[in-house]
């Protein structure tokens, strides 16, 4: 079974013509039935209540520059008694940025406590969440009054997780520092840790929830810190986005890619900027009508299927980007098999990754490990696989029908390729 991807859309307005009667003091949210069409109930109350959601994503320059009081004064609590803010910072951002970010906010008298916690995967615990509740419990952070998380996706998804739980609940605001977190964990409301389970092992993100920032700001100078790798890392998610959604930004990266790569996004050429807005803009569009994900089939989960067991169970410390990649590739390949790429846009695709340094092939690309990626695609998008193809570059299509066999044949010919 095979259909083509639907336009990103959320879920339908409430219809309350089957809900029962509107309450006289909260007729828009509380409805009453005295006779339900179900013969065991006797009354039923149903409770319904729109949640309102608003986000900025915002792109600096200079986010702690004295010139720009941003994170000093934006959601700011007039109640405090004093003007103060805490912030998670990821602690190679501490090392490289710490000094500037005390500086800042000294400059505009704010008192700032910093918690400094490990990025990484392997740092991705719950551990990390009882850290920055111990510091939190110690601030005593007031219920309006929001969390900075400063740093990588592990950091910022920590803190998300962090905010979401805390009182049931406070404001957080996004700093990302790393080109993957920039495009990737910076724009959606997905938040989380990864979890051990004693049959399972490591999974990734199993604890986690749907919890929106106040804002994102973001700031490209910070990658002028990170190394090649870190920033190829990056740029995995954006060929995900490419590949499914945009022949613009794909000719963006076959044009640019190992220059911008080289000069860590930092050159004055167009190419960089357009490649982050766009990124952004894309991620957008997907996440917007449909943040908590009511619909399944979504072509930004391309490259998610296969990677988190690679990623969870690889032991030379594949990064998520690297990941998402490999992936990314073995799906095109299983796209060329069902005639929906052709042999030349596989090697059109096989080329840009290369030029930009990604990686196409790991060593738990392996029928068995790959399969694993199946079922727990199944188990994950409620019954079905869900899986995104690529329908010609910059299209995609969504997949049900994956066979075990065609995974066996696929990772021959991805071998092929690599010989």
């Amino acid at each position: 079974e095979m259909k083509s991807i639907p336009a990103a859309r959320g879920i339908q307005p409430f219809d309350s013509s089957d809900k029962g009667e509107p309450v006289a003091l909260a007729p828009r949210n509380v409805f009453l039935s005295n006779a339900p069409n179900n013969q065991h109930c006797l009354t039923r109350w149903t409770n319904y209540y729109e949640l309102p959601i608003e986000y900025r994503v915002e792109i600096h320059h200079g986010i702690f520059q004295p010139s720009n009081p941003t994170l000093a004064t934006e959601f700011m609590p007039d109640s405090l008694p004093e003007k103060r803010r805490f912030l998670v910072v990821d602690n190679s951002v501490d090392d490289l940025y710490g000094q500037e970010i005390r500086s800042y906010f000294d400059f505009y008298g704010v008192r700032a406590h910093l918690v400094i916690i490990r990025g990484e995967e392997e740092n991705k615990r719950f551990d990390a969440v009882e850290k920055v509740f111990q510091e939190l419990c110690t601030f005593g952070l007031h219920r309006r009054e929001p969390i900075i998380a400063v740093g990588g996706g592990v950091v910022l998804d920590v803190v998300g997780f962090v905010a979401s739980i805390y009182r049931r609940g406070v404001p957080y605001i996004r700093v990302p520092t790393t080109l993957l977190a920039l495009v990737d964990a910076s724009v959606g409301v997905k938040t989380g840790v990864d979890f051990v389970s004693d049959t399972k092992g490591p999974l990734k993100n199993r604890m986690g929830s749907f919890h929106a920032p106040c804002a994102a700001y973001l700031d490209k100078r910070f990658i002028s810190t990170q190394n090649t790798r870190n920033i190829v890392n990056g740029l995995g998610e954006i060929m995900k986005l490419a590949l499914v959604r945009s022949v613009t930004l794909f000719e963006l990266l076959e044009k640019n890619g190992a220059r911008i790569v080289e000069e860590k996004f930092q050159g004055e050429k167009l190419g960089e900027d357009q490649v982050i807005n766009l990124s952004i803009q894309i991620m957008l569009e997907e996440l917007g009508p449909n943040l908590w994900e009511y619909d399944l089939e979504r072509c930004v989960d391309f490259g998610h299927s296969f990677s988190k067991i690679i990623e969870m169970q690889c032991t030379d410390g594949i990064m998520h980007g690297e990941a998402v990649n490999v992936d990314g590739f073995f799906c095109c390949i299983l796209s060329w098999r069902r005639g929906l790429l052709t042999r030349e846009e596989l090697e059109r695709v096989f080329l840009c990754m290369k030029s930009i340094g990604l990686p196409t092939i790991h060593t738990l690309c392996q029928p068995d490990t790959l399969w694993r990626g199946v079922e727990d695609a199944i188990e994950h998008r409620h019954g079905q696989q869900r899986i995104p193809l690529v329908r010609g570059i910059g299209h995609s299509v969504i997949v049900n029908d994956i066979t075990r066999e065609e995974i066996v044949q696929a990772v021959g010919d991805l071998e092929s390729i690599h010989q």
